[in-house]
């Protein structure tokens, strides 16, 4: 048996990817906080509560809603690497300094310790669901 075909599994692991996407994209924005002109990405919000709520609509989310709407499959996404599967923005802070940089490395950090306890959050689910499935298969504790 496929863990994946199990919905709440399906939702788990989308979220997981979503987050290690992020990751790259704000790792990404501390790298070149000393690099002129640089614009800070982020990406599209993943609303997780709608995820697990259209589980039973056969898979269609806002992430592959989105990647019909590119007008040529070959064009290249903005972030590349593991953000190139979600939309990448230019984020909108207002803030930039002298050399154009508009990275505030204060923001970045707070936003990738968020990012690290949703991991967290994402990772113990995961297991939790897996304890689960072995107690509901009888291999697990609880027999």
């Amino acid at each position: 048996m496929d863990v994946s075909s199990i919905p709440i599994m399906a939702a788990l692991k989308k979220r997981m990817h979503w987050l290690n996407s992020n990751q790259a994209v704000l790792s990404e924005n501390i790298s070149n906080a000393d690099t002129p002109g640089y614009s800070a990405k982020r990406l599209e919000k993943q609303d997780f509560s709608s995820l697990v709520n259209g589980m039973g609509n056969g898979g269609t989310d806002r992430a592959a809603a989105s990647q019909l709407k590119k007008s040529n499959g070959k064009h290249f996404s903005a972030g590349g690497g593991a953000a190139a599967d979600f939309p990448v923005k230019s984020a909108k802070n207002g803030e930039k300094s002298l050399s154009g940089n508009s990275v505030v490395l204060e923001d970045e950090m707070i936003k990738l310790a968020d990012n690290q306890m949703e991991h967290g959050m994402v990772v113990n689910l995961y297991k939790k669901n897996m304890q689960l499935l072995k107690i509901a298969m009888g291999k697990g504790r609880g027999r």
